[in-house]
């Protein structure tokens, strides 16, 4: 009994917190639970939601048909749609449709909400005794009409009816109920027993209705009692067409004004995002206008335009090429300045060890120059000058290459050395080599400084042009 007690306990507290969690709060009160067979019961239900987001809710019994009716009145509040902390008050109707002995009858309405909370409510009657009823309205109802329907064209509704039973049915009450002011309809008819019937009807819907789901109800009354309900879901189709896009273009010395004019073929006010395709090149320079965007891997700009039916408007966006003429002349302006001030003569200079010392160090070293003329016009006069630094000689008593030098002279920090060309053809090369010796092993780096050759450009001026240095590596 000890360990009984406290399961309990333990599912108790368990209870506390998921209790507290709930989003919504569920509240029935009788206002005429007291009835004869032929009256209907009254309670008043209240749903809070108290979450964050709006919640859709679900009344409905499983005793309805098995022998009573219970239904929310008006019926369509059988979906409710409530915000978020606001509350909704309707009201539940319950009446038997069989002959039940008088006595108390625990009928449960259940609501649900999209969040799979779920609650069972208790609707207590008290049935009183009453001279039995030998029949009840039974009839078997058919509905045909379309499940999509176009706001502009009348909407054809037939109800098929049978009844199934001898009772009378004159003025038998249609009700068709809806969030839709214009699928809000009465009509009457007369079922004789035992014979079947058709009502057809016809609804001209708002030109401008919502697209959207919506539930229509049809609900059957004798004498003002409601024994039975019938629901019909049908979707409401846009017939928005997308906005008509012309454009036009206006040219300016690389500038390209280019006018979009947008029109809302369509009778409702509407927004669309409206897309213009543009070039890769031109989507780079276009600005002043729409949101660049890509799709499938095409350019477009982009606006998010609202129309009015019938409506036009103009959107602009500028498309300016100036840039890239601007960058496109500098680039041919930069290339005939450098076509103009760059040297027709291009010197390269290099060096080879041909004897190391024994420790590693550098000790005989042959230098190259290439020198050749890129222009396409000879050259005259061509003066080549080396220079060798101090720690190291030129070999005058070796062969000096293909070209001998003109003079060598020795100073205090280094060697000249000069060679004299007396023309270099267009696209020539001529090779000059020489060798030199260290004075001393070098060990690490030895450095060779530029060569220049100096040039006759014309009868009064002269060029210039260096090679690059070059350094050799000792390898100790």
């Amino acid at each position: 009994m000890r360990y009984k007690n406290l399961l309990i306990l333990v599912v108790i507290l368990l209870m506390i917190p998921f209790a507290s969690a709930l989003a919504s709060e569920v509240i029935v009160v009788p206002i005429d639970n007291t009835i004869n067979p032929s009256e209907t019961a009254v309670f008043e239900l209240t749903v809070t939601n108290n979450g964050g987001s709006p919640q859709r809710y679900s009344i409905y019994s499983f005793q309805s048909g098995a022998g009573w009716v219970v239904d929310p009145y008006p019926v369509k509040d059988k979906i409710l749609e409530i915000g978020p902390k606001q509350s909704y008050t309707t009201k539940i109707q319950a009446h038997t449709v069989d002959s039940l002995p008088p006595g108390i009858y625990n009928l449960i309405i259940t609501i649900q909400s999209d969040s799979g909370e779920t609650y069972d409510k208790s609707l207590k009657v008290y049935l009183a005794p009453e001279k039995p009823v030998d029949y009840l309205p039974s009839i078997k109802a058919e509905i045909d009409m379309d499940d999509k329907i176009d706001p502009k064209k009348p909407v054809s509704i037939k109800i098929f009816l049978e009844n199934r039973n001898p009772l009378d049915l004159k003025n038998l009450q249609i009700e068709l109920q809806s969030d839709m002011e214009e699928f809000v309809k009465e009509v009457a008819v007369d079922l004789p027993p035992m014979e079947q019937g058709t009502v057809e009807f016809t609804i001209i819907p708002n030109p401008f209705q919502q697209s959207k789901s919506y539930t229509l109800f049809f609900v059957f009354k004798n004498n003002g009692e409601t024994f039975k309900v019938l629901e019909k879901k049908v979707e409401v189709i846009s017939l928005l067409p997308e906005f008509k896009v012309d454009s036009e273009e206006e040219t300016t010395f690389f500038n390209i004004l280019n006018k979009v004019t947008i029109t809302n073929d369509g009778n409702v006010l509407n927004t669309q995002i409206v897309y213009v395709p543009v070039s890769f090149i031109r989507s780079l320079f276009s600005t002043q206008g729409g949101t660049p965007k890509t799709i499938n891997g095409q350019r477009y700009l982009a606006w998010e335009v609202t129309l009015d039916g019938g409506e036009s408007t103009t959107v602009t966006y500028l498309t300016n090429y100036r840039i890239l003429f601007y960058i496109l002349l500098i680039g041919v302006i930069f290339l005939l300045f450098y076509a103009l001030v760059r040297s027709p003569v291009v010197v390269n200079k290099k060096a080879v060890t041909t004897s190391s010392g024994g420790s590693g160090g550098l000790s005989e070293i042959k230098v190259t120059l290439d020198v050749r003329n890129r222009s396409k016009k000879p050259l005259k006069e061509i003066i080549v000058t080396d220079y060798v630094p101090g720690i190291a000689g030129v070999q005058e008593t070796l062969e000096l290459g293909t070209l001998k030098p003109r003079e060598i002279k020795h100073l205090k920090k280094n060697t000249v050395v000069t060679w004299f060309l007396a023309e270099l053809d267009s696209g020539e090369h001529r090779i000059i080599t020489y060798k030199i010796r260290a004075k001393l092993h070098i060990v690490g780096t030895f450095s060779l400084p530029r060569a220049s050759v100096e040039f006759k450009k014309s009868k009064r001026t002269k060029g210039k042009a260096y090679s690059n240095p070059f350094q050799l590596h000792s390898q100790q």
